[in-house]
């Protein structure tokens, strides 16, 4: 018996190590790994957490999660629940860490932990130290992860928290070409002017009604008055900063003003903003979400009961990248799913979907929902593009 486990042992040994070095070229394992890697002449940081169902050579999507001042990319991928939703989800996880620097914030000198996002931030990083490029070492990250998993480079996604929430806010801009979704929390952008995006592609923010900042407290925004709060600017409920960073992702996004608002006030309620122009591509969207009872801190079901990691990743998943610019052309487009009839007259079923966006062949939204059924009749005749939870299809309008 004990010669027969030793094999088993042996074999199970040798399994671990065939993976580690055949796929890698390097010691990586299932679970919790630590890389660093040289950017501009600096030793960068980076944890990645492989969930125990993936195989080599079936591509899945990554995740980065961005820590906040102070942290480290450790103390994210051993408390927030990304870790736990990566083994559930079967996505690759990553948490890398940023660079302590000495800077002013609130006229005080502190050395601390901080992505650089100047200028737009509301610290200083002092000399001699001028903050390292955080977007290049994001960018080398995908560049050897991918090289060494099996990753699907259509479907990376980020998300940050405070500072990090401001480092998202960056990417969502800077590194929009290579991410499909990003998701900023309890951190945006801060100054008041518009960048132009490499890509406009579907963001979120989330906020808690308690939310001042690190260390600070302020009366309550009521959840009642959310429309109010994002559609008027000055209000006295947290500064004015719930319109003022709705109208940063407006500008940055070209957004229209106008809203759809859903949710629970004793919960979560969650506005939805549609861009002027869906292209390029076939859409993209940008949701504002006001969580209850939360002050500066990322709920992950156990510290609060909203579960951030499973809401923001059953929202970005739904999102791939999409290197379509210009109107859309319906005819280029390479479709997976099956619709029926089609042509069609009256009604469609797109098979298998559970929500779906329609556009023209100009690239504008033209019906939305969830469901696999659909009333097309209202549309004019023309091919149509559909894009659901199963993948993207086409139909004609007859």
């Amino acid at each position: 018996m004990k010669v027969i486990l030793s094999l088993i042992q042996c074999c199970l040994l040798m399994n671990v190590l065939f993976f580690a070095s055949n796929s890698f070229g390097q010691t990586w394992q299932y679970g919790k790994n630590r890389f660093t890697m040289d950017v501009d002449g600096k030793v960068r940081e980076f944890y990645v957490h492989i969930p125990q169902n993936y195989h080599d050579g079936v591509k899945v999507p990554l995740a980065f999660m961005l820590h906040g001042t102070s942290g480290d990319g450790e103390k994210f991928y051993d408390a927030v629940g990304w870790r736990t939703l990566s083994d559930k989800e079967g996505f690759i996880a990553v948490f890398p860490s940023s660079l302590k620097y000495r800077i002013v914030t609130d006229g005080d000198t502190v050395s601390i932990t901080k992505w650089n996002v100047t200028p737009d931030t509301e610290f200083k990083i002092l000399p001699p130290e001028d903050g390292a490029d955080d977007i290049k070492f994001l960018r080398q990250i995908i560049t050897s992860v991918s090289s060494k998993l099996s990753i699907d480079e259509n479907r990376i996604y980020l998300s940050g928290f405070s500072n990090g929430g401001q480092m998202a806010a960056k990417c969502s801009v800077e590194m929009s070409d290579v991410l499909a979704a990003v998701c900023a929390n309890a951190g945006s952008f801060y100054l008041d002017t518009t960048y132009i995006p490499k890509r406009k592609l579907p963001v979120l923010y989330q906020v808690g009604d308690r939310d001042y900042g690190p260390g600070n407290t302020g009366q309550p925004a009521p959840m009642s008055l959310l429309d109010e709060l994002l559609s008027k600017p000055d209000l006295t409920y947290k500064n004015g900063k719930l319109y003022d960073i709705a109208q940063r992702y407006i500008n940055n996004f070209d957004l229209q003003s106008t809203f759809s608002l859903v949710g629970d006030t004793t919960k979560a309620l969650v506005a939805t903003y549609q861009p002027n122009h869906p292209g390029p591509g076939i859409g993209y969207e940008f949701k504002y979400v006001f969580v209850y009872d939360l002050a500066h801190s990322y709920p992950n079901g156990v510290n609060h009961p909203i579960d951030a990691p499973k809401f923001h990743y059953e929202w970005m998943k739904r999102f791939a990248l999409e290197s379509v610019s210009g109107n859309v052309d319906p005819e280029s487009i390479k479709t997976n799913i099956t619709i029926n009839p089609n042509p069609a007259t009256s009604l469609i079923t797109i098979c298998g979907a559970k929500f779906y966006y329609i556009y023209n062949s100009q690239g504008i939204l033209v019906l939305s929902g969830e469901n696999d059924k659909v009333d097309v009749s209202t549309l004019p005749f023309g091919i149509y593009l559909v894009k659901s939870n199963k993948g993207i299809g086409k139909f004609v309008k007859i």
